[in-house]
């Protein structure tokens, strides 16, 4: 188990526009999504709204840009603000292995269940996030309208495109993985 630190410093720290964070984050949200089903369009839209644009000391500081918890079974370094019974956060090395972990969350039990992986359009993603559960608050009715809405507002879709791109020249049938037959998509999805 990693060391588990407390944070005294501002709830949100830093000072990133929208755009300044997408620019920041696109290439890692790229690469963490390549052949694992999961659109970049929306890592962005949700980290957008999960960090308030990366300024969330959890993100500014800690690479965790989706508030990913410290739970036991997490073997890396944890940080909380408050003591008590304040929760421990995730600390990763870098933004690349924060958005590499999200994927992997999103490819994994609840979500996997749901398919997320294998829906092709940001909204039937976003969807079967919300009836997984992924979020649990009290916005968790609108969670898919509210990010769906982010991504239309930033044209985040256009990394989308590029995902595919760079898929059918990686891939050796040419194809992204979006365009693969259901019976390989569902392989991946089982294995993955």
């Amino acid at each position: 188990m990693g060391k588990r630190f407390q944070y005294n410093g501002p709830q949100t720290p830093g000072k990133n526009t929208p755009a300044q964070y997408i620019a920041k984050i696109a290439s890692h949200a790229i690469n963490a999504c390549l052949n694992s089903g999961i659109l970049p369009s929306v890592l962005i839209g949700k980290t957008l709204q999960e960090s308030a644009n990366g300024n969330d000391y959890k993100a500014f500081h800690f690479n965790n840009p989706f508030g990913h918890m410290a739970f036991s079974t997490w073997s890396g370094d944890g940080v909380r603000k408050g003591t008590g019974k304040a929760p421990y956060w995730r600390v990763y090395p870098s933004l690349a292995e924060g958005f590499k972990s999200a994927v992997a969350i999103l490819k994994q039990g609840k979500f996997k269940i749901e398919g997320v992986s294998l829906k092709k359009t940001p909204i039937a993603q976003l969807d079967s996030l919300q009836r997984a559960g992924y979020n649990v608050g009290p916005d968790r009715r609108e969670y898919a309208a509210k990010i769906n809405k982010i991504i239309a507002q930033y044209d985040l879709q256009k990394y989308d495109r590029q995902l595919q791109a760079m898929e059918r020249n990686l891939n050796n049938n040419n194809l992204a993985f979006s365009e693969q037959d259901t019976f390989t998509k569902a392989l991946h999805n089982l294995f993955a």
